[in-house]
Protein backbone atom coordinates (compact mmCIF):
# COMPACT_ATOMS: atom_id res chain seq x y z
CA UNK A 1 0.00 0.00 0.00
CA UNK A 2 1.19 3.28 -1.07
CA UNK A 3 0.44 6.68 0.59
CA UNK A 4 -0.27 9.40 -1.47
CA UNK A 5 -0.66 12.35 0.93
CA UNK A 6 -2.58 15.92 0.33
CA UNK A 7 -1.15 18.73 2.33
CA UNK A 8 -3.64 21.61 2.97
CA UNK A 9 -1.05 24.82 3.77
CA UNK A 10 -3.34 26.58 6.26
CA UNK A 11 -4.19 26.15 10.09
CA UNK A 12 -7.65 24.90 9.39
CA UNK A 13 -9.02 21.14 8.97
CA UNK A 14 -12.62 22.73 7.82
CA UNK A 15 -11.74 21.70 3.99
CA UNK A 16 -9.97 18.05 5.33
CA UNK A 17 -13.03 15.63 4.96
CA UNK A 18 -14.12 17.18 1.78
CA UNK A 19 -11.06 17.14 0.20
CA UNK A 20 -10.34 13.51 0.99
CA UNK A 21 -14.18 12.69 0.05
CA UNK A 22 -13.19 14.42 -3.44
CA UNK A 23 -10.19 12.54 -3.90
CA UNK A 24 -11.17 9.07 -3.05
CA UNK A 25 -14.05 8.81 -5.30
CA UNK A 26 -11.88 9.74 -8.41
CA UNK A 27 -9.06 7.59 -7.59
CA UNK A 28 -8.25 5.09 -9.92
CA UNK A 29 -5.93 3.09 -7.82
CA UNK A 30 -6.75 1.00 -5.10
CA UNK A 31 -3.55 0.39 -3.97
CA UNK A 32 -2.74 4.19 -2.87
CA UNK A 33 -4.10 5.22 0.37
CA UNK A 34 -5.00 9.01 0.71
CA UNK A 35 -4.42 11.32 3.53
CA UNK A 36 -5.20 14.38 4.23
CA UNK A 37 -3.25 17.12 6.53
CA UNK A 38 -3.49 20.59 7.13
CA UNK A 39 -0.80 22.87 8.95
CA UNK A 40 -0.33 22.92 12.50
CA UNK A 41 0.03 26.90 12.51
CA UNK A 42 0.08 29.47 10.01
CA UNK A 43 -2.50 31.77 7.91
CA UNK A 44 -6.32 29.93 7.56
CA UNK A 45 -6.23 30.43 3.45
CA UNK A 46 -4.02 31.28 1.37
CA UNK A 47 -5.28 34.58 -0.56
CA UNK A 48 -1.73 36.85 -1.10
CA UNK A 49 1.80 36.28 -1.31
CA UNK A 50 1.92 37.50 2.12
CA UNK A 51 -0.05 34.46 3.45
CA UNK A 52 2.31 32.24 0.73
CA UNK A 53 5.45 33.47 2.92
CA UNK A 54 4.19 32.57 6.14
CA UNK A 55 2.61 29.27 5.59
CA UNK A 56 6.17 28.36 3.36
CA UNK A 57 8.16 27.52 6.26
CA UNK A 58 5.14 25.56 7.78
CA UNK A 59 4.37 23.32 4.56
CA UNK A 60 8.61 22.38 4.50
CA UNK A 61 8.65 21.10 8.09
CA UNK A 62 5.56 19.18 7.85
CA UNK A 63 6.20 18.05 4.37
CA UNK A 64 9.74 16.26 5.95
CA UNK A 65 7.25 15.02 8.60
CA UNK A 66 5.09 13.30 6.09
CA UNK A 67 8.07 12.08 4.32
CA UNK A 68 9.37 10.41 7.78
CA UNK A 69 5.71 9.27 8.37
CA UNK A 70 6.03 6.74 5.07
CA UNK A 71 4.78 9.32 2.26
CA UNK A 72 5.59 7.91 -1.09
CA UNK A 73 3.86 11.40 -2.43
CA UNK A 74 2.55 14.69 -1.89
CA UNK A 75 0.22 17.21 -3.46
CA UNK A 76 0.73 20.76 -2.21
CA UNK A 77 -2.90 21.57 -2.07
CA UNK A 78 -3.11 25.59 -3.08
CA UNK A 79 -2.70 27.56 -6.61
CA UNK A 80 -0.32 29.40 -4.96
CA UNK A 81 2.12 26.35 -4.24
CA UNK A 82 3.90 27.70 -0.84
CA UNK A 83 6.50 25.98 -0.19
CA UNK A 84 6.99 23.79 -4.00
CA UNK A 85 10.03 24.23 -5.20
CA UNK A 86 11.85 23.98 -1.66
CA UNK A 87 9.84 20.47 -0.70
CA UNK A 88 11.19 19.52 -4.51
CA UNK A 89 14.35 20.53 -3.31
CA UNK A 90 14.25 18.92 -0.05
CA UNK A 91 12.47 15.43 -0.59
CA UNK A 92 13.38 12.42 -1.85
CA UNK A 93 9.60 11.70 -2.73
CA UNK A 94 7.65 13.06 -5.72
CA UNK A 95 6.30 16.42 -4.41
CA UNK A 96 3.04 18.17 -7.31
CA UNK A 97 1.91 21.32 -7.36
CA UNK A 98 -1.94 21.81 -7.16
CA UNK A 99 -1.45 24.97 -10.20
CA UNK A 100 1.50 23.57 -11.88
CA UNK A 101 -0.30 20.20 -12.81
CA UNK A 102 -3.23 22.06 -13.45
CA UNK A 103 -2.17 24.72 -15.80
CA UNK A 104 0.26 21.89 -18.05
CA UNK A 105 -3.04 20.30 -18.11
CA UNK A 106 -4.58 22.89 -19.45
CA UNK A 107 -1.75 23.18 -22.16
CA UNK A 108 -2.60 19.61 -23.87
CA UNK A 109 -6.43 20.92 -23.94
CA UNK A 110 -6.16 24.10 -25.40
CA UNK A 111 -4.04 27.36 -26.48
CA UNK A 112 -5.99 30.25 -24.60
CA UNK A 113 -5.96 29.58 -21.04
CA UNK A 114 -8.38 30.87 -18.60
CA UNK A 115 -8.08 31.06 -14.81
CA UNK A 116 -11.12 32.08 -12.01
CA UNK A 117 -9.57 32.40 -8.66
CA UNK A 118 -11.31 33.85 -5.71
CA UNK A 119 -11.26 37.47 -4.80
CA UNK A 120 -9.82 40.50 -7.36
CA UNK A 121 -6.13 41.43 -4.58
CA UNK A 122 -5.19 37.13 -5.09
CA UNK A 123 -5.07 38.15 -9.15
CA UNK A 124 -1.92 39.84 -9.46
CA UNK A 125 0.46 37.30 -7.71
CA UNK A 126 -0.97 34.66 -9.98
CA UNK A 127 -0.03 36.64 -13.07
CA UNK A 128 3.46 37.43 -11.83
CA UNK A 129 4.02 33.43 -11.64
CA UNK A 130 2.07 32.24 -14.77
CA UNK A 131 3.18 35.45 -17.13
CA UNK A 132 2.07 34.60 -20.09
CA UNK A 133 0.70 31.13 -19.87
CA UNK A 134 -2.62 32.17 -19.34
CA UNK A 135 -5.12 34.68 -21.60
CA UNK A 136 -7.10 35.64 -18.74
CA UNK A 137 -6.94 35.64 -15.12
CA UNK A 138 -10.51 36.43 -13.32
CA UNK A 139 -11.99 36.51 -9.67
CA UNK A 140 -15.31 35.04 -8.38
CA UNK A 141 -15.24 38.06 -5.73
CA UNK A 142 -15.62 35.42 -3.02
CA UNK A 143 -12.90 34.73 -0.44
CA UNK A 144 -11.36 31.32 0.03
CA UNK A 145 -13.41 30.87 3.68
CA UNK A 146 -17.00 31.66 1.53
CA UNK A 147 -16.37 28.88 -1.18
CA UNK A 148 -18.33 26.34 1.32
CA UNK A 149 -21.55 28.12 0.15
CA UNK A 150 -21.90 26.51 -3.20
CA UNK A 151 -24.72 27.41 -4.72
CA UNK A 152 -23.23 31.19 -4.31
CA UNK A 153 -19.68 29.72 -5.81
CA UNK A 154 -21.10 28.04 -8.78
CA UNK A 155 -23.73 31.24 -9.89
CA UNK A 156 -19.96 33.01 -10.10
CA UNK A 157 -18.47 29.75 -11.45
CA UNK A 158 -21.01 30.29 -14.00
CA UNK A 159 -20.47 33.76 -14.88
CA UNK A 160 -17.27 33.95 -14.61
CA UNK A 161 -16.65 30.72 -17.48
CA UNK A 162 -19.03 32.39 -19.43
CA UNK A 163 -16.74 35.67 -19.19
CA UNK A 164 -13.89 34.01 -19.89
CA UNK A 165 -15.60 32.24 -23.13
CA UNK A 166 -16.28 35.60 -24.57
CA UNK A 167 -12.31 36.67 -23.89
CA UNK A 168 -11.87 34.04 -26.35
CA UNK A 169 -10.19 31.40 -23.46
CA UNK A 170 -10.30 27.69 -24.74
CA UNK A 171 -9.52 26.35 -21.55
CA UNK A 172 -10.90 26.65 -17.81
CA UNK A 173 -7.97 26.18 -15.00
CA UNK A 174 -9.53 26.51 -11.98
CA UNK A 175 -7.64 28.88 -9.34
CA UNK A 176 -8.22 27.38 -5.85
CA UNK A 177 -8.39 24.02 -4.70
CA UNK A 178 -11.35 24.83 -2.37
CA UNK A 179 -13.79 25.25 -5.46
CA UNK A 180 -15.44 21.84 -4.59
CA UNK A 181 -18.80 20.13 -4.81
CA UNK A 182 -19.74 21.85 -7.95
CA UNK A 183 -21.24 19.47 -11.24
CA UNK A 184 -18.33 20.69 -13.16
CA UNK A 185 -19.02 17.95 -15.91
CA UNK A 186 -22.64 20.00 -16.30
CA UNK A 187 -21.39 23.02 -16.02
CA UNK A 188 -18.56 22.06 -18.69
CA UNK A 189 -20.90 21.06 -21.02
CA UNK A 190 -22.95 24.04 -20.82
CA UNK A 191 -19.82 26.41 -21.75
CA UNK A 192 -18.42 24.37 -23.89
CA UNK A 193 -14.58 24.23 -23.09
CA UNK A 194 -12.98 21.71 -20.53
CA UNK A 195 -12.79 22.41 -17.02
CA UNK A 196 -9.53 21.83 -15.32
CA UNK A 197 -10.01 21.09 -11.53
CA UNK A 198 -6.83 21.54 -10.11
CA UNK A 199 -7.97 18.68 -7.26
CA UNK A 200 -8.55 15.92 -10.72
CA UNK A 201 -5.19 16.66 -12.24
CA UNK A 202 -2.62 16.95 -9.22
CA UNK A 203 -4.18 13.47 -7.93
CA UNK A 204 -3.99 11.63 -11.14
CA UNK A 205 -0.23 13.40 -12.37
CA UNK A 206 1.28 12.36 -8.45
CA UNK A 207 -0.58 8.67 -9.26
CA UNK A 208 1.12 8.23 -12.57
CA UNK A 209 4.48 9.28 -10.76
CA UNK A 210 3.72 6.86 -8.33
CA UNK A 211 2.65 3.88 -10.30
CA UNK A 212 5.82 4.76 -12.40
CA UNK A 213 8.80 5.44 -9.94
CA UNK A 214 9.08 8.67 -10.81
CA UNK A 215 9.68 12.25 -9.23
CA UNK A 216 11.09 15.15 -9.70
CA UNK A 217 14.95 15.19 -11.05
CA UNK A 218 17.97 16.05 -8.35
CA UNK A 219 19.51 17.91 -11.36
CA UNK A 220 17.01 20.03 -11.52
CA UNK A 221 16.22 20.00 -7.53
CA UNK A 222 19.56 19.20 -5.78
CA UNK A 223 18.96 18.35 -2.38
CA UNK A 224 20.21 21.63 0.11
CA UNK A 225 23.75 22.19 1.30
CA UNK A 226 23.41 20.15 4.91
CA UNK A 227 24.57 23.17 7.19
CA UNK A 228 23.34 24.59 10.36
CA UNK A 229 20.33 26.75 10.37
CA UNK A 230 20.34 29.20 13.69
Amino acid sequence: MAFLDILIPVSTGVWNESVKSAAEKISKKEEINIRVTSLDKGPISIESEYDEVLASPEVIKKAEQLEKDQSDGIIIYCFGEPGLEACKEKLSIPVVGLRESAVSMARLLGQNIGVISTIPSAIPRHYRDLKNDVRKIIPLNISVTDLTNYSNVETSLREGAKELLNCGCDVIVLGCGSILNIEFGKLQDEIGIPIIVPLYSSLFVCEYFLQCNLKQSKVAYPFPPNKPVK
